[in-house]
């Protein structure tokens, strides 16, 4: 590989992420990207006086090891170091979801379909406030996580714009031969999956927590075709969404005026009392540090419009899942972003604001 010297540990795990993707579809063939992700790696390593691993096999070994483990100098910046890029059970771990969706499109950290919408809804001239908002609810709401061709149509055809409708569709797929497969997730609606003596909704399996997993329901459609969102979306909208959806009934309840998703996407709630506004934004990273780094890596003219006008939300279930996450995550904010940028959990909130309101 050229240019080894200049090599980047973002681009590493990029290279190693999409190889083994590529690998696990076909295991007859080692893609490229796994080599130049290896030689990436070999190279960081021996830069951190580790002994680099000398083929694929021990390079997957090595994977399945916590990232501190690795011997790469500066790699918790990156990527979370108590978490391995490979499991037994599951294959590529959630945290790989949460760096490429950083890496891919690192002004959101979302799922990239609805990254899409979003662009198509800003793009050209177009200033789609109603649409956007209108499908990304849709896309939060647990009813809407397995749901019929017929459903599914319904809502598509809300929207005049065949591209839309393009977009809207490739957050779903069809699992109707799948079906017997799964079961109802109690908690997201998703479908879950019975793997190494347990059920899991989706790589983190979040919902474990947040719902009785005692008596799992069958997805029943008949003869109906079904289709769920896909995987990304489920667990960077919809997880989130719930949370979006949930704050903002909460919110109105208590008087105030909420606005989901205002200035397509710019915040996830506006929240007005008095004549006064300000706004929330929900962001979900499994690791404290993740976040953290989210913030650090923007530049200061991007952090400005948090400014003492905008709480950065944290979903309750991540003070369950990480012991002391918003300490945490504001420890290892910068000077920086730590200037513009106020952290506070989900129950938190309605707190936060009565002191900014009253």
């Amino acid at each position: 590989m050229a240019q080894l010297e200049t090599v980047k540990r973002p681009d590493m795990l990029f290279h190693l992420i999409t190889g083994i993707q590529k690998w696990q579809e076909n295991f007859g063939v080692i893609p490229d990207e796994l080599y130049t992700g290896m030689l990436m790696f070999a190279h960081l390593s021996a830069e951190g006086n580790s002994d680099p691993p000398v083929d694929i096999y021990q390079l997957i070994r090595i994977l399945h090891k916590p990232s501190h483990e690795w011997g790469i100098q500066g790699l918790q910046n990156d990527y979370p170091e108590h978490s391995p890029l490979l499991e037994e059970t599951i294959g590529l771990v959630a945290d790989t979801d949460e760096f490429m969706n950083r890496y891919i499109s690192p002004q959101d950290a979302e799922q990239q379909n609805m990254y899409d919408i979003l662009k198509y809804c800003k793009e050209d001239g177009r200033q789609l406030q109603d649409e956007y908002t209108a499908i990304r609810t849709f896309l939060s709401e647990p009813q809407h996580a397995v749901i019929t061709a017929r459903e599914l149509n319904e809502f598509a055809e809300n929207f005049q714009d065949s591209e839309l409708i393009h977009l809207i569709r490739r957050c779903y797929q069809e699992i109707t031969h799948e079906l017997t497969n799964f079961r109802k997730c109690p908690h997201c609606g998703w479908t879950m999956e019975y793997k190494h003596d347990r059920w899991r909704c989706n790589k983190e399996d979040i919902c474990h927590v947040l719902a009785d997993m005692e008596i799992l329901v069958p997805l029943e459609f008949g003869k109906q075709r079904v289709f769920r969102l896909n995987p990304g979306i489920q667990r960077f909208v919809l997880l989130p969404g719930i949370s979006e959806l949930r704050l903002a009934k909460r919110l109105r309840k208590k008087g105030y005026e909420v606005d989901l998703y205002p200035n397509i996407d710019t915040f996830d709630l506006s929240v007005r009392l008095k004549g006064r506004e300000f706004f929330l934004d929900v962001k979900d990273f499994k690791d404290p540090r993740t976040l953290a780094n989210f913030f650090n890596g923007q530049s200061a003219s991007y952090l400005e419009k948090y400014q003492d006008q905008c709480l950065i939300v944290v979903p309750r279930y991540r003070s369950l899942l990480f012991h002391e996450y918003k300490k945490r995550a504001e420890m290892y904010l910068n000077e920086t972003a730590r200037y513009y940028i106020r952290i506070v959990m989900e129950n938190e909130v309605e707190q936060v604001l009565e002191d900014v309101f009253w």
